[in-house]
C-alpha cells in the first residue's frame, strides 16, 4: 500500500511561484557554477495527488471488523503546514531539501542528493469503507529516504532538473463528521519518478527569511527550521529573469491565498511526479502510471515547449483541473 501525493505546486499551485527576482550577476548567479543547498517549497495542486490500493489493499477488517478490503483510490488536496512564524511562507504544503551544494561541471551537468522535509495532504473527499465515511490525512513518518537530483543548466540563468522522489508516509483515517468508529493509521514508503515541466532559475535574494520553521511529522506543531535559503528556485523558468524584476514573494506570503502566480507573459503548468514505471529512472515523459500521483505547479513561457498552445487562452488552460496530462 503507497499513500499518493497531490499533484503539487500544491493545492492550488506550485509552491513557490513569484511575481519576480532580483537581477542576475554576469555569467551565472552569486556563487558562480555552484548551487547551493536548501529548501524547495510547494502547493499541491488540489485533486492531483492519489494513491490507488488496488494492488495493496487495506486489509478486511481494518476499518471494523465486517469492513472489507479496501481497493479504491483516494485523492488528495494540500493541506497547508503548521509554519512559525505563521504566514512566513504562505500556504504551502510540501517541503524538498537539498542536502548538497552541486557544482556544474564542463556539460553543465550538477547533482545533490534530496530527500523530503515536510508534508501535509488531505482526501478531498470521505473515502467509504463499508462500515463508515473516512477522512484520510497524509504526513511524513521516520527517517526518510535520500534520491539524487540531477540538474542540467541549458542557459545562464538555468535550466531543467530531474529528482525521483522517495518518501515514508503515515496516512491517518479519521470517521468524518457523523460517522462511527475510530482513529487508524497506515505507514508506507512510496517511490514517485522525476516530475515532468521541472524548470528553475538562479535567484540572488533569498526566497524566505531566516529561521522559519516548519512541521515535518504531521502534529500541527513547526518542529524544525529550514535550511538557509540558496541561489536556486524551483518551478520557475529561466526566462522570467529576462527583464528587470522585482524582489522574490512566495504566494500567499502577504495574503491569505491559494493560488499562485507567475509573472507576466509565464504561465502555470503543473508538473507531476507518477509512480515510476520506465527503465530510464530519470526520464520524466515516458509514460505515466497514476496509481501513485503528486502533482504541483510550475511557471513557463507561454511560448515554451513545456506547453503545446501559445495563445492567449494558454494560460486559462493549463490552470483547469480538466487540463492535465500526466505523461506530458
Amino acid at each position: 500500500m503507497r499513500v499518493s501525493l497531490v499533484r503539487f505546486v500544491l493545492g492550488a499551485a506550485a509552491v513557490l511561484a513569484l511575481i519576480g527576482v532580483s537581477p542576475l550577476l554576469a555569467a551565472g548567479v552569486a556563487g558562480g557554477d555552484v548551487i547551493h543547498k536548501g529548501a524547495d517549497v510547494w502547493m499541491t495542486v488540489a485533486g492531483f495527488a492519489q494513491t490507488s490500493f488496488a494492488d495493496e489493499p487495506i486489509p478486511a477488517g481494518f476499518f471494523c471488523q465486517d469492513s472489507p478490503a479496501f481497493t479504491g483510490t483516494v485523492v488528495f488536496k494540500g493541506a497547508p503546514l503548521a509554519i512559525a512564524p505563521a504566514r512566513s511562507l504562505g500556504p504551502v504544503d510540501t517541503v524538498v531539501r537539498r542536502l548538497d551544494d552541486a557544482a556544474f561541471d564542463a556539460k553543465g551537468e550538477a547533482t545533490t542528493r534530496v530527500q523530503l522535509l515536510a508534508l501535509s495532504l488531505a482526501s478531498v473527499k470521505p473515502i467509504d469503507t463499508g462500515c463508515g465515511k473516512y477522512d484520510v490525512a497524509v504526513s511524513l513518518t521516520g527517517e526518510q529516504p535520500v534520491t539524487t537530483m540531477k540538474i542540467l543548466r541549458t542557459e545562464a540563468k538555468g535550466g531543467t532538473y530531474s529528482a525521483p522522489l522517495a518518501l515514508n508516509v503515515k496516512a491517518v483515517f479519521t470517521p468524518a463528521a457523523g460517522a462511527h468508529g475510530s482513529r487508524r493509521e497506515l505507514t508506507r514508503r512510496i517511490d514517485l519518478g522525476p516530475g515532468s515541466n521541472s524548470v528553475w532559475a538562479y535567484v540572488q535574494a533569498p526566497l524566505y527569511p531566516a529561521g522559519v520553521k516548519v512541521d515535518t511529522n504531521g502534529d500541527g506543531r513547526p518542529d524544525a527550521v529550514l535550511p538557509a535559503a540558496s541561489n536556486f528556485i524551483a518551478g520557475v523558468s529561466p526566462a522570467v529573469l529576462s527583464g528587470k524584476a522585482a524582489q522574490p514573494r512566495l504566494v500567499g506570503s502577504t495574503a491569505p491565498s491559494t493560488a499562485p502566480s507567475c509573472p507576466v507573459g509565464q504561465c502555470l503548468k503543473q508538473s507531476c511526479h507518477c509512480n515510476p514505471n520506465s527503465t530510464d529512472p530519470n526520464e520524466p515523459y515516458g509514460s505515466c502510471d497514476t496509481s501513485h500521483l503528486h502533482c504541483v505547479w510550475v511557471c513557463v513561457p507561454a511560448s515554451s515547449s513545456f506547453g503545446p498552445d501559445t495563445s492567449a487562452s494558454y494560460c486559462l488552460q493549463t490552470a483547469e483541473p480538466g487540463t492535465l496530462d500526466p505523461g506530458n
